[in-house]
């Protein structure tokens, strides 16, 4: 077994966090970047020609997704976003999530449905809106079972990536990139079924955890694209699920100022009864 911790870093989008674990473990690790200036100290940086030129948000998720392309000579890839920093040492975390699959990976700790995290990309618009509607259309049409799936966070992935399932569910992954939204989190569910992947998702939260912190975004380009919400043009499954999420925040905050309510008339009567006394 020949594992390694590998991250991307293209179009100068953000500063290289260097992992200082790495001087301990044995694994080896890769940076792939276009940036020929670029130096570390923990990484062994690889020059790499993006796919698309215009289009680097893909051209990453390339690297990310095909590790078998991109690592042939590596069996174990543990693949990190460049904002993620690790706590343990990788072969800390091959110890204790199991690769019975081929693949392990976090749940997504603030969403709870496939269908939740399109709203919230629709929302931010992180996305090109025309084509994130076509997407959930074509899943709700032809694939509604996965819009009520538990979504995956991609940040960190553990990898037997040659192995024939896990680089088929991988190929597949990357094609429903290419023909629809860049944000990988909203096609991998699919593709995983399609390809009979069935992989270990680790719960836990996404922010920290006994293994890594996130996000570490140091000086990131806080101009790239956002784009116009189309809330109106949802279809229908979606607005009732959009209103579900809405009365439901609504309930917490109103417990919240219920709360709040009565930690200040407790205040006021502990206060008055000092006093009074």
């Amino acid at each position: 077994m020949k594992p390694c911790v590998y991250t991307t870093l293209l179009g100068q989008y953000e500063q290289l966090n260097e992992q200082p674990l790495a001087m301990a473990s044995e694994w080896r690790f890769i940076c792939f970047t276009d940036d020929p200036t670029l130096s570390s100290t923990t990484w062994d940086i690889r020059l790499i020609e993006p796919l698309f030129a215009a289009d680097i948000a893909r051209s990453q998720r390339q690297i990310k997704i095909l590790a078998h392309q991109f690592l042939p000579e590596h069996d174990v890839s543990l693949y990190i976003d460049n904002s993620v920093r690790l706590k343990v040492l990788p072969e800390d975390i091959l110890a204790q999530w199991t690769l019975s699959s081929g693949l392990s990976l976090f749940s997504h700790s603030d969403r709870e449905t496939v269908m939740d995290e399109f709203l919230e990309v629709i929302r931010l618009g992180l996305d090109d809106q025309a084509t994130l509607l076509e997407q959930l259309n074509h899943f709700q049409m032809h694939h509604p079972e996965t819009l009520k799936t538990e979504p995956i966070w991609s940040a960190m992935m553990l990898r037997r990536h040659h192995e024939p399932q896990v680089s088929a569910a991988m190929e597949r992954w990357f094609q429903l990139v290419l023909r629809y939204s860049r944000r990988d989190q909203l096609s991998s569910n699919l593709a995983f079924a399609q390809c009979g992947l069935m992989p270990n998702v680790v719960a836990g939260s996404n922010l920290d955890s006994w293994c890594h912190s996130w996000p570490h975004a140091l000086g990131r380009d806080r101009h790239s694209p956002r784009f116009n919400p189309l809330t109106g043009q949802l279809p229908a499954l979606a607005r009732v699920r959009q209103a579900e999420l809405a009365q439901r925040q609504e309930e917490q905050a109103q417990k919240v100022r219920h709360e709040e309510d009565r930690t200040r008339t407790l205040a006021r009567l502990l206060y008055n009864q000092y006093y009074t006394d």
